[in-house]
């Protein structure tokens, strides 16, 4: 667990840095729909579907595109009233450090089979499909929620990945002056209070994109219970 938590700080600290010093992918940061009483509030409409917009942006979702496509969920980024968490190419990078594959060579006790994990993946496609396609999944919320609905206390959205704790916390909190949609926002989660990078995005059918730099795990029983 903790080498676990010491890769993620690296990959985040990694994120962190892409956003901040070379604004990753050409996605504004979530201020860029903020209101102004001069100019007023920035479209936020894509006037495309979630599928066109993100293959517009290859730049920044080239390792979710690729892991949509080996998982076959290409129909599911067309639905009507869904929010869309799109994972940042930071973000899957992220899910590889903490999802390591077991190396299948290893023997305890003797290392010149090397370690027991192998080195982080560098696709989605290294991973079981059916894990694959529930990742994504649950980046998927039935119910298109956006700064205009979202209730300013912690609530469980149902996602379309199977199982009982296939549950996205989502609620408005506080950005500075601004509201700021908080994801999975529970004590298990190996990142807190987390925001997306660009936000409140609308697509031609209604949906909505948040755009993330770090993915989301599911909540445990007692977070559910919790909340």
């Amino acid at each position: 667990m903790k080498k676990r938590n010491i890769y993620t700080l690296i990959a985040v600290a990694f994120a962190a840095f892409a956003i901040t010093g070379c604004e990753l992918a050409g996605l504004d940061l979530q201020e860029k729909y903020d209101y102004d009483d001069k100019a007023g509030l920035i479209s936020n409409e894509l006037h495309k579907s979630v599928w066109e917009f993100l293959n517009s942006r290859t730049d920044a979702f080239s390792l979710m595109l690729e892991g949509i496509d080996y998982a076959g969920l290409s129909g599911e980024y067309d639905k009507p009233n869904s929010t869309y968490m799109a994972l940042t190419d930071n973000a899957i990078q992220i899910y590889f450090v903490n999802h390591r594959l077991v190396n299948p060579n290893w023997v305890k006790g003797d290392p010149s089979t090397g370690d027991s994990l192998l080195a982080p993946a560098v696709s989605l496609k290294q991973y079981p499909q059916e894990q694959v396609r529930e990742m994504l999944l649950y980046h998927i919320v039935k119910g298109a929620y956006s700064w205009n609905n979202l209730p300013p206390v912690q609530t469980w959205y149902d996602s379309y990945a199977s199982g009982d704790l296939a549950k996205v916390n989502l609620y408005l909190g506080k950005n500075d002056r601004s509201p700021a949609i908080t994801f999975n926002n529970f004590p298990s989660h190996y990142l807190t209070n987390l925001r997306a990078r660009s936000s409140n995005m609308k697509a031609n059918n209604g949906s909505y994109v948040h755009a993330l730099d770090a993915y989301l795990e599911y909540p445990t029983l007692v977070d559910l219970n919790d909340n």
